[in-house]
């Protein structure tokens, strides 16, 4: 039986002068076509995930390239481009459309970037396969986090060490070295590099480049080449690969095995996703990302005991 449902990814930073009315606009339309998924809106762009059938996606498409920048509309996405996955039908409990300061949170403040006055040199997954055969010289930054980074990864990449997008200006020195060098930033599905490369420029970094359509875009124009491990994506799928024949490369926070099952720290104030195979799981009951954290939960259980 034919699967009918898919996923979209999109992105596009132009001005929207009524963000709170597009989000109602949104909620309307995506109700009527019973999609779900998650959307962000703000003063700079806006920036989506939505699942439904094909039919139904292809009519928000129809509507949102009828936002042309006119009389009327939110803003232009007469040009917005729709990445396409399969889909489950079960991706999303729900539909969540919010109004944001920001699409992507960088939170740069005074030193933010607008991506339509400075960005990287865009490339296509084309060109960034010609770079690689050809054995060009050139540095890839993955500006994803670092439990996405840890699933799967391009090879030889570098990783900034980021927990959170946010921590890009923290981190910034580790990447100094690299600031006469060819670079290309590389994120999902790109609104990331949109904003880092940028930001690369402005820092000083003298030949920046981005991938157009992001990781995903590339894995599925070269499954299973290039690219080690899989690709992690922020919906029930958690996962998303582009070919069967493909390494592992995630490794347990403690035993150091292979996997890609995610769990969350044992110690409820920190939280943080990690890789913890499930054969640890089942022997201690729950990982830490750290001692401290496991000492926090210790004395916590202690009181809580007293």
């Amino acid at each position: 039986m034919e699967n009918t449902y898919e996923i979209i990814i999109y992105y596009k930073y132009t001005p929207i002068a009524d963000p709170v009315g597009f989000v109602a606009w949104h909620k309307e339309l995506c109700t009527k076509l019973e999609l779900k998924g998650r959307i962000l809106i703000a003063p700079e762009g806006i920036n989506g995930t939505l699942e439904g059938t094909k039919e139904a996606l292809a009519e928000y498409e129809v509507q949102m390239h009828a936002q042309d920048g006119g009389v009327g509309t939110f803003g232009n996405f007469a040009d917005a481009w729709f990445k396409h996955s399969l889909g489950t039908g079960k991706s999303f409990p729900k539909l969540k459309v919010r109004a944001r300061n920001e699409i992507v949170t960088l939170g740069l403040g005074e030193e933010d970037v607008n991506p339509n006055d400075i960005t990287g040199t865009h490339i296509t997954p084309q060109e960034l396969k010609a770079w690689i055969d050809a054995g060009e010289e050139f540095e890839i930054i993955d500006m994803r986090n670092d439990y996405e980074f840890s699933v799967g990864h391009f090879k030889g990449s570098r990783h900034p060490n980021l927990e959170n997008f946010r921590d890009l200006p923290e981190m910034l020195p580790e990447l100094a070295p690299l600031k006469e060098k060819k670079v290309l930033t590389v994120c999902t599905y790109g609104v990331r590099c949109e904003k880092a490369s940028g930001y690369l420029k402005k820092k000083g970094f003298k030949d920046v480049y981005q991938l157009d359509g992001g990781i995903g875009t590339y894995m599925k124009a070269y499954p299973g080449e290039d690219f080690l491990g899989s690709l992690y994506v922020f919906d029930e799928r958690v996962l998303e690969q582009f070919t069967d024949n493909y390494e592992v490369v995630g490794k347990c926070s403690k035993c150091k095995a292979t996997t890609e099952n995610f769990t969350n720290c044992g110690f409820w104030e920190c939280h943080k996703k990690m890789l913890a195979c499930e054969a640890c799981l089942k022997i201690e009951g729950r990982i830490w990302c750290n001692d401290v954290c496991k000492s926090k939960t210790d004395m916590t259980t202690l009181v809580a005991q007293q």
